[in-house]
């Protein structure tokens, strides 16, 4: 009976032997691993939150407070995100990085300034539509004697290619025609007669106001521009009227 128990001892002993050799192998794997290539138990790693369009400052303690380390570069403009607020953000969000990692951040500097168009040539409505669809408004719209046709813009301000910001105004320098007629005397005509003769030259009259003077009522003492000057067809003479 002893006999045939014997050898069921040595196995079991055998195989307790091969248990144990294997455990402190791999215990001392696992040293060995620890030892070459320390980590801690738990990672802190974690995905960079989204920071997109908000502005700089509270994006910076939000990426502070998960524990990262941002870092502003140089603004770009940007037409739709407002000035101070984040455009981009590198690495993206949802990015895992280690605890102290930096993220790139770009601040917008908001819309990039526009070029005033070359308007020069066209009508006053076609400048209008292209000054417009450059992002900007057309301001004050003066004329001046040119030899341009009248009514066609001759110049900007500020002029061709100056930049400003979205939404400014342009003004519109607009022809008034080549100065070609001679401006008639009226000085001492009755007002009706005085709107004849200015008319049959090709001009009109334009702001009258009156002054006690010399004479009966209702004639001319004075105009302007006055007489013999050149001016452009349909430009406008002011009057001065006796009372």
């Amino acid at each position: 009976m002893t006999r045939s128990l014997l050898p069921a001892t040595v196995k079991g002993r055998d195989r307790l032997r091969a248990v144990l050799i294997l455990a402190a192998a791999a215990l001392g794997g696992y040293l060995i691993t620890c030892v070459a290539y320390p980590a801690p138990l738990i990672t802190r790693d974690h995905a960079v939150g989204r920071v997109l369009g908000l502005p700089a400052e509270e994006a910076e303690r939000e990426l502070t407070q998960e524990g990262l380390k941002p870092k502003f570069d140089a603004e770009e403009p940007d037409p739709a995100i407002p000035a101070g607020h984040i455009t981009w953000q590198d690495p993206p969000p949802g990015t895992v990085l280690p605890r102290g990692s930096i993220v790139h951040l770009t601040r917008s500097s908001g819309p990039a300034p526009v070029a005033v168009p070359d308007v020069a040539g066209f009508e006053v409505d076609q400048a209008r539509l292209v000054i417009e669809a450059a992002g900007l408004r057309v301001g004050e719209v003066d004329a001046v004697p040119n030899v341009a046709e009248a009514g066609v813009v001759v110049s900007t301000r500020p002029a061709t290619g100056a930049t400003r910001p979205p939404g400014s105004s342009v003004g519109l320098i607009v022809s008034r025609g080549p100065a070609d007629i001679r401006v008639p005397d009226v000085v001492g005509l009755e007002q009706e007669e005085a709107r004849r003769r200015l008319e049959s030259a090709g001009l009109r009259i334009g702001k009258i106001s009156s002054r006690s003077g010399r004479g009966r009522a209702g004639l001319v003492l004075q105009q302007r521009p006055a007489a013999g000057v050149f001016s452009p067809h349909e430009s406008r003479i002011d009057l001065v009227i006796s009372k």
